[in-house]
This record gives C-alpha cells, structure tokens and sequence, in this order.
C-alpha cells in the first residue's frame, strides 16, 4: 500500500471568509448604531455617544481581523491586536497630548501609529503577497483618515480638506485601476495590449512621480490662496491652475507612458511574444493607444471632481463683499456667452478705412511699399481703437448683434467694460459716461437720466435689462462723454475701451456643471493627440528621441499662438494661402536686394514655421479652461472640432504612421 499524505484541513475560501466578515461589521453596525439612535431619541445623548463609540471600535477589529485572515489564520486575532493598537492607540494618545501641550505635540503620534499600522499591515501579508497591496492600501486609508479627523478636531479645516481630497484621489485611482483591468479583461488582442499598456504605465518610476504629484497638487492648491484676496480671483486661480496643471501633468505622463510602453517592448524583446501570435501590427500600435487613453480618462475624471469638489468648497466661502459674491455667482460659475461690438455703419466703417490706406499710400509710398499688407492692418488696427475711443462731448455707438436667445429666456445681459481716461496719469480715476440703449435713455429714476461713474483702468459689469435687445436681436448702446475738466487740462479727457476686454456684451446660456464637464471632454481630447503622437514616435524612435519628437509636437500644438506672434514682422497677413507665398517671397526678394541677407533668410525660413504651424493643430483655439475660468460657455460646436479633430481625425493619422513605421521595422535581434 503507498501511504497517502494528509492534506490541511481548508477552513474556507477567502472570499467566503471576507463575505463573513463583512456580514459580521455590517451587522454590528445596523444595531449598534440603531441602538444610539434610540438612546438619543429617549434624551441618553452621553449613552449613546459611548454606544457608536463602542460600535465603531468593534466594527474596526471585526473587519481588521477578517483582513488579517486572509494572510494568517492562525495569528489573525493577534495580529489584529497589534493593529488596532497603533492605529486606535496613536491617535488616542494624540488626542491626550494634544489636550496637554496642543495640537503640534499631538500630530507626531498620530502619524506614529497611522506609520506603524501601515508598516505592519505590509509585514503581515507577507505569506499572501497578492493581497499585499490591497491590504496596504486600506491601512493607509485608515491611516490617512484618522489624521484628517485629528487636524480637524484641532481648528486645522484646510489641511484636514487637503489630506481628505488626496486620500479620496488616492483610492479613487486605485479602484478606478481595478475597474480598468476588468473592462480591459475581455478576450480581445486589442484589449490585451491596453490592459499591458495600463500595467506598466502603473509601474513606471517616472509616470508614479508625475502620478503622486498630481494627486497631490489638486487638493492642497486652496491652502496657499491669499484668504485677503477677492473670493473671485481665488476661484478662478483654482481653477486655472488645478485644471492647467492636470493638463500639463497628464500631457507629461502620456508621453511618458506611451514611449516607454512600445519602446520597453521592443528593446526587451516582449514585443516578438505579442507579435507572434494572431495580432496585427495594427491592433498593437491601437491597444497601445486605448489603454493610454483609459488611463487618462481614469485621471481627468479624478483630476475634474477633486477640482470641482474644491471648487464648490471655495465658493461657499466667504466673500469680500456683495459685488465679489455676485461676481463669483454670476460671472465665474456659469457658462455665458460673449458678443463682440460692431460699427453702426458698417460700410462707412470700411470705406473710412480705405481711404486712409489710400491717403497713407499716396503720401508715403516707401513705407507703404515695404510690407502692404501688413500697413493695412495697422490702419485697421488704428481704426478700430480710434472707434473704441469716445471724445468728449461726442458719442459712439456700438452695436451687438445675435442677442435674440437672450431676450427669448428673458435672462440679464451683462455689459463689461475697462474704460481708461487719456492724459490722466492716475490709476483708478474716475469716468464719466451716459448711456443710451437703442435710443433710449439708461437707466432713468424719478425722470432723470442717471451718469454711469466708474473708475478707469479697472473692469466692471452694468446689468442691463433683457427687453432692450429689438426683435431681430440687435443692441445699440450708445455712450457719450460726461468727464470733467481735470486739473491743468482745458477740455475733458477721452475714453477708450481697449479693444477685444475693453468691452464685452454677456448674457448667461448655461450652468457650471455642464460647462465644466465639457472642458474635462476637450482636455482629454487633447491627451488623445498627444498619446497618438506618442506612439507614432515610439514604433520609429528609441525612447530618448522619440519622447523629444513628442514633447516638440506638445509644445508646438500648446505654444502655437506664442509661435505665430514670434515670428514678428516676418509674419504675413494675406488672406490666401497663394497670397501669402508671394508676399513672403516678394519681400524675402527685397530685403535681398536692400542687400539684408540675414532678414531675407529670416522671411524665407518663415516657410518652415508656417508649415508646422499648418501641420500641428493649435491647443489655443480649444482653450476650454480659460473660457471655463472666466465663465464663458464652451460652445457644443468647438467641443464637435475638438472631438472631430483632436480626438479623430489627427490620432487616425499618426495611428496610419505607426503602423507603417512598426511595418517596416526590423523587430528581430540581430545574430551578431
């Protein structure tokens, strides 16, 4: 007979131990806090403070020891005991030494005990190391969570909000990790790659750095913010910044991510498994991509409700005064849309304008000759500030036009201007101004018609009724000049409104949730470019060059206005593409012959910087977070670009050049 070895008695699944587990805390949760309830109710408040207090210390070890289970039968209430000690213990004890010496002597011992349940919790789970990070993880938590409830106890709001916003990030990108693996888990090749590309994203060095700084830097930017500051500065700091840095971060991340996924696979070979079995090159370069682009939705998604969240939190804070409340309410969480002002008389506008390009033709012909397109937009440019300017004693009009959805809902238009005075030395001087809505006087008390007194070099915002707009949508405003004679002067000074934020016509379309949920839509379409360009790189380059090539496509898509007004008085204004060629050869060919090689080259050279910015979409015509910070309503239509462009079109096309560079690379390692 051959002897047959006894087998250890099973005691359990591990799910069935965790189920049991938690059954056992939810129950004693239900009736211990049911029991509170009641004592509270019957007038036993201190009973049944003592009542939760209990109930939650023992739903504590009963689900700490069914943790514990799961790496140590044996042990498990031991190493329960050790748990609890530090991580009930140390904020206990802090919460005596605080009480004694303040909260400075107690917050050492709660990061003591928080430290040591975490260390402890990672030495247990030793034998059971697929269960080691999970385990971890929750401890943390833990430990995170009694820290937040210390600082808070002990008048410290913001850092308490800081560390609850990092610890709820945290989770939220470990469990949004998990919830990834499982879409990603379907027996498909194309969601093999993303899950591969999602795993080593999660285990690169450089993308954990970028990652942590994310998680952090979104919670704690309301701790520096200047409190003595205007509340509506501050929100809109917040979220320029949070939102800003995330897109620079993720942008980062990406292209670190995509590069060293496809550029690790083929320079350890794991690329020649992958390949070798049933998987288009084409499926390759696209899981890569989906599994990147999963990842950024995890984190934009992360990065929008830690932002919007701080958001609301700091926008129920207390304001300077009423303007500043109703400028945070009115003018920065909502979604408005602008209207730009026009001439009245559009075609004397026009004829005005050509015949001083006519005049200045005539009697400068030298310095018109030098660069003719470019001296018409500077008379245009003259023109238009002249007409944004109201002399004294005079009038201007100005006319806004598709204003009828605002009349239609009957909601406020909201007219912003920044006037200055001229030949006023003096910040903050006051302007005087009357105004005339289509004709009407604006406003009118007790039959008079009131002055509008407003200090110069400063924005402000006068609500005007909706019902003013005519039937075809139009508004003419009309302002005269009321200034005084200011001392030393004989006549009243000018005022201009600077063109583009001097004035401004606004009526709300929409609320902030939406508005806000469209720009995460447009950074990460954004994100898609720049992974798309990233594994085009990847599948060409070695990862040094490959994440250079990324990082000028991102700079060049991110900077492209910077670029554009660089360029200088290179630059050409034609209004064809045919135009423009011969202008710029035209005048390359006259600073050649005025013997300026160097500026001739400069011009031509422009060709060069003319065709990136033609191949390179701009980041700036889809600045979603500086419309989203300033209040103004991203159009459905320029999300439609966004997605039709950024999100389709230029990935399809670097998708066709990774797969034709992977296509034609040599994949196999040489025999020398």
């Amino acid at each position: 007979m051959t002897a047959t070895p006894l087998m250890p008695r099973r005691h359990g699944s591990a799910w069935r131990r965790a189920a049991l587990a938690a059954a056992w805390t939810f129950g004693i949760a239900a009736v211990g806090f049911g029991v509170a309830f009641l004592l509270d109710a019957q007038g036993g408040a201190g009973l049944a403070t003592a009542v939760r207090v209990a109930t939650g210390l023992t739903c504590l070890a009963t689900a700490s020891h069914g943790m514990f289970l799961q790496a140590d039968q044996l042990s498990a209430w031991r190493t329960t005991a050790v748990f609890l000690s530090a991580a009930v213990g140390g904020p206990a004890l802090a919460e005596v030494a605080a009480r004694l010496g303040g909260a400075a002597v107690g917050l050492p011992l709660v990061l003591l005990g928080s430290g040591t349940s975490v260390w402890w919790t990672w030495r247990s789970f030793r034998r059971a190391p697929q269960l080691r990070g999970l385990a971890t993880s929750l401890a943390a938590t833990l430990g995170a969570l009694a820290c937040v409830w210390f600082l808070n106890r002990h008048g410290r709001p913001l850092e308490a909000t800081g560390l609850l916003g990092v610890t709820g990030m945290a989770v939220g990108c470990a469990a949004g990790l998990a919830v990834i693996r499982r879409v990603l888990s379907y027996p498909s090749g194309i969601a093999a790659v993303a899950r591969a590309a999602v795993d080593e994203a999660v285990r690169m060095r450089a993308a954990l750095v970028l990652l942590v700084l994310l998680v952090v830097m979104v919670p704690t930017l309301p701790l520096i913010l200047d409190i003595d500051e205007r509340l509506e500065y501050r929100v809109q700091f917040l979220l320029s910044w949070a939102l800003g840095g995330t897109g620079l971060i993720l942008a980062l991340l990406t292209i670190l991510m995509s590069c060293g996924s496809i550029c690790g696979d083929i320079d350890s070979f794991r690329i020649h498994m992958t390949l070798t079995k049933p998987l288009p090159r084409w499926q390759y370069v696209l899981g890569k991509w989906l599994g990147i682009m999963a990842f950024n939705l995890l984190l934009v998604a992360l990065a929008g409700v830690g932002t919007y969240t701080f958001t609301r939190l700091l926008a129920r804070t207390t304001a300077t005064d009423p303007e500043d409340r109703d400028a945070v309410d009115r003018q920065v969480l909502t979604a408005r849309v602008a209207r730009e002002p026009s001439p009245k008389n559009p075609s004397e506008y026009e004829a005005a304008i050509a015949e001083a390009t006519a005049r200045l033709e005539r009697d400068e012909p030298d310095y018109f000759a030098r660069n003719r397109a470019a001296v018409r937009q500077q008379v245009r440019f003259d023109f238009r500030w002249q007409w944004h300017t109201v002399s004294p004693d005079m009038v201007s009009t100005f006319v806004f036009h598709d204003l009828a959805e605002a009349k239609r809902r009957g909601v406020p238009l909201q007219l912003q201007l920044k006037p200055r005075v001229n030949n006023v030395d003096v910040d903050l001087a006051e302007v005087r101004f009357a105004l005339w809505l289509n004709g009407r006087p604006w406003p009118v008390r007790d039959g008079d018609h009131q002055d509008q007194v407003l200090a110069s070099n400063a924005a402000h915002v006068i609500e005007l009724p909706a019902e003013e707009v005519d039937d075809e949508g139009r508004l003419e405003i009309t302002i005269a000049n009321r200034n005084l004679v200011p001392a030393g002067e004989t006549r009243p000074t000018a005022i201009s409104f600077s063109p583009g934020d001097g004035m401004r016509l606004y009526f709300r379309a929409g609320g902030f949730t939406a508005n806000f949920l469209r720009c995460l839509l447009v950074m990460w379409l954004k994100l898609g470019l720049v992974a798309a360009a990233a594994v085009a790189a990847a599948t060409m380059l070695g990862f040094p060059t490959a994440v250079l090539l990324s990082l000028v496509v991102y700079a060049t898509a991110a900077g492209s206005g910077f670029l554009r007004d660089a360029q200088g008085e290179y630059n050409v204004v034609a209004d064809t593409p045919l135009a423009a060629v011969l202008e710029r050869l035209s005048a390359a060919a006259d600073l050649a012959g005025q013997a300026r090689l160097y500026e001739a080259w400069r011009m031509l050279l422009g060709f060069v910087g003319d065709a990136v910015l033609a191949v390179v979409p701009a980041f700036s015509d889809y600045d979603a977070v500086s419309q989203l910070a300033t209040g103004l309503a991203i159009s459905t239509s320029t999300v439609a670009a966004c997605c039709g462009w950024l999100g389709l079109l230029y990935p399809l096309v670097f998708g066709l050049i990774g797969w034709a560079a992977l296509a034609r690379r040599d994949l196999l390692p040489s025999s020398t």
